[in-house]
């Protein structure tokens, strides 16, 4: 079963987002991103993963990236939702 997580950012300056470059070095197969604004401050983050297992298993990555991010471009995560995708509509 896919997997989502939904996170959100306040960052302290305005966004610049050409400098919003993932610096992942390789996500999981089948895994998809995608960064949304918010306002000029605040943007959002929503993922799918193939399954719960794959997310478990890139968690330490992904807090270890988040970790350094907020460090470096000022930011603090102020929303988390992680669970399992029940209903897809496409």
């Amino acid at each position: 079963m896919a997997y989502a997580v939904m996170t959100a950012w306040k960052h302290k300056n305005p966004i610049d987002w050409k400098n919003m470059v993932p610096e992942i070095d390789k996500m999981p197969e089948g895994t998809t991103i995608q960064w949304f604004a918010i306002d000029e401050y605040n943007h959002g983050s929503f993922a799918t993963y193939t399954s719960k297992e794959v997310y478990d298993d890139f968690k330490a990555e992904l807090d270890a990236y988040r970790e350094k991010v907020s460090s470096s471009m000022d930011l603090e995560k102020t929303f988390d939702a992680v669970g399992p995708i029940n209903v897809d509509v496409s």
